[in-house]
């Protein structure tokens, strides 16, 4: 899987670093005030995709609540892995 470095998010670039998230024992996490988003590098393709997606929710829908945002994500983590679109 190709790890991507930066994505765009509400007209902002951000950085996405892959690193191990042991001592914030997270898989991914979202940080506003520096455009930053941290996955852990550890995860298969599958959870790393989630938790990208999980994240990126984050930033761009501030306002969603924790529970929306978990299932939006699965959702479309789902629907692109049964359609095949997710490189293992």
């Amino acid at each position: 899987m190709k790890k991507i470095r930066s994505a765009i998010i509400n007209d902002k670039r951000h950085r996405i670093v892959w690193r191990k998230l042991g001592r914030e024992k997270a898989d991914g996490l979202a940080w506003p005030d520096i455009c930053q988003i941290e996955i852990e590098e550890r995860l298969n393709p599958i959870d790393a995709f989630d938790t990208l997606i999980h994240e990126y929710l984050h930033r761009a829908l501030p306002d969603i609540e924790e529970d929306k945002v978990y299932k939006m994500a699965n959702e479309i983590t789902n629907m692109l892995d049964k359609a095949d679109l997710i490189k293992r």
